[in-house]
């Protein structure tokens, strides 16, 4: 049971980890998008006199990623995190951190096979979901990818990847990425996000 926990607190930490150092390379679509609404709306605020109370934060999520969990669809970018929260069921684990890669708070849910991350920007009083990263080969994506496949598998399922290195594949889907990372040309990781 020990290992188990320090597995899922690498995972988590990890998870961190890439969110600090590359989530901003993968694209700047939630940048642009979230953060530009968000700071957009708080400009107009000052420059009109107003107070800033909160910002309003949206994600165009047409065509996005949707991963299915236990018959549960997490849509990424969607904003109906409650909703969402309450389907899956009480995770194992929760944890609010300030974001590396953004200006707010990134609350982070450990459920058995996979850590949902939801992204909630400084002022504002929206999350929205910003990360799915799988933990185990006892989950598939829609499309029936899972760890331990190949690299030849997901292209089988997903194309061509839009973005790739020695390592790792990126699929993309409207505001929404699919991360597969590699090692020895088997699938280690599986992250679906918001970058």
């Amino acid at each position: 049971m020990k290992k188990i926990g320090s597995l899922v607190l690498t995972l988590v930490l990890a998870l961190g980890m890439t969110a600090c150092s590359d989530s901003k390379t993968v694209s700047g679509t939630k940048s642009s998008a979230a953060e530009t609404t968000a700071g957009t709306t708080a400009e107009n605020a000052q420059t009109s006199g107003e107070s800033s109370g909160s910002v309003e934060v949206t994600l165009d999520t047409t065509g996005n990623f949707t991963f299915k969990y236990e018959n549960t669809d997490i849509l990424l970018g969607s904003t109906d995190t409650e909703a969402l929260l309450a389907s899956l069921g009480e995770a194992k684990s929760s944890l609010d951190v300030p974001s590396c890669a953004h200006d707010g708070t990134d609350h982070v849910y450990t459920y058995t096979n996979m850590v949902l991350t939801t992204y909630q920007a400084k002022g504002s009083d929206t999350c929205y979901v910003s990360d799915v990263l799988i933990t185990s080969d006892l989950v598939k994506t829609p499309e029936g990818l899972e760890i331990g496949m190949s690299a030849d598998d997901a292209k089988t399922k997903y194309g061509e990847p839009d973005e790739s290195t020695d390592v790792t594949m990126t699929f993309k889907r409207g505001t929404s990425v699919l991360l597969v990372t590699l090692k020895d040309n088997s699938i280690v990781s599986l992250e679906y996000m918001i970058p």
